[in-house]
């Protein structure tokens, strides 16, 4: 199982505009992280764990649905390695 972290941000949003992209990401098995800072203004960073997707079909899948709330998201996503997980849990 690979764990993607994944960060999407859109130009000026409202705090409708992340509510929508919560429902529409949890249908798709994508789970919000806790926000670590008080950067939740501009982009989200949410978990995805898949089996069969790749780096760029979990990119895709995250800006398609994304791209269903407000046009032109940002989206990055990073693959974590299983000592960034270790290190994550140990800060927590």
């Amino acid at each position: 199982m690979t764990t993607y972290r994944v960060r999407v941000g859109f130009h000026n949003p409202s705090a409708l505009t992340f509510r929508q992209l919560d429902e529409i990401l949890e249908q798709q098995r994508f789970w919000r992280t806790a926000s670590r800072s008080a950067t939740f203004r501009y982009f989200m960073e949410y978990e995805y764990e898949s089996e069969v997707r790749d780096l760029c079909e979990v990119c895709e899948l995250a800006y398609s649905q994304a791209c269903k709330v407000k046009k032109c998201p940002l989206v990055m996503v990073v693959e974590e390695t299983t000592e960034e997980k270790t290190l994550a849990n140990m800060q927590q």
